[in-house]
């Protein structure tokens, strides 16, 4: 196999990572390394192969680097996910959603979350676009911000057909023949050619469900 068959998904742990990666937006080194079980000079070096080979990118969110897909969704998309990864801060965004024009105390009081706590996640929300903030007197308000909205609409977390013809072409481009066998809007199976390893190769992405309950009037109306 030549050295530039090997720098794409035809390794299994390469294949992971970058499954993980589209996955788990925001996937970060440690994380990945604990998960695989893949020595950190390993998983440094596929890592890199795959920023190179231009399938993945990087960015610096609360002190951690986290990964990226490129292409599946642009940088700024990847960080309002990324501030949404703990079951914290989802609860916050949901009550924000529900009530707009709420503020922080009322989001901790009603959560029973700490304020300093809701200060931090509602901060890199209003960064990120998912919230925006509106100072009324003593007061800051929180509603849904641009990316907020996107996110409800469902346009942010999906496999477009951008990414597919992306991922076909870097994958042509490297010889291994790829076929889609399956393609829905959070899924698609890619098989490659794999012959070193006399058998087929499979890629399969499927993305989390961002799923948040909507409140009127004290009644569950639906998941967005």
């Amino acid at each position: 196999m030549s050295e530039k068959r090997l720098t794409l998904l035809l390794h299994p742990v390469r294949r992971e990572i970058y499954r993980m990666i589209c996955e788990k937006p925001g996937t970060y080194f440690l994380e990945l390394a604990s998960e695989l079980a893949t020595p950190p000079g390993t998983l440094s070096w596929h890592l890199r192969t795959l920023q190179k080979s231009g399938l993945i990118g990087s960015f610096k969110y609360g002190g951690k680097l986290v990964y990226y897909p490129k292409v599946l969704r642009d940088k700024e998309a990847e960080k309002a996910f990324f501030s949404l990864r703990s079951a914290t801060a989802k609860n916050i965004f949901q009550y924000i959603v529900n009530k707009p024009g709420c503020h922080q105390r009322e989001i901790a009081k009603n959560l029973s979350v700490h304020h300093d706590t809701v200060r931090w996640h509602v901060a890199r929300m209003v960064d990120t676009g998912l919230v925006d903030s509106e100072r009324d007197g003593r007061k800051v308000r929180y509603s849904l911000g641009d990316m907020g909205k996107k996110l409800l609409e469902g346009s942010l977390n999906v496999i477009t057909d951008a990414f597919v013809l992306f991922l076909m072409d870097n994958l042509t481009d490297r010889c291994q023949n790829p076929e889609i066998i399956g393609k829905s809007s959070d899924k698609v199976t890619i098989r490659l050619d794999c012959p070193d390893l006399q058998e087929d190769c499979t890629l399969e992405i499927k993305l989390d469900k961002w799923e948040f309950t909507n409140i009127e009037n004290g009644n569950e109306l639906e998941k967005a």
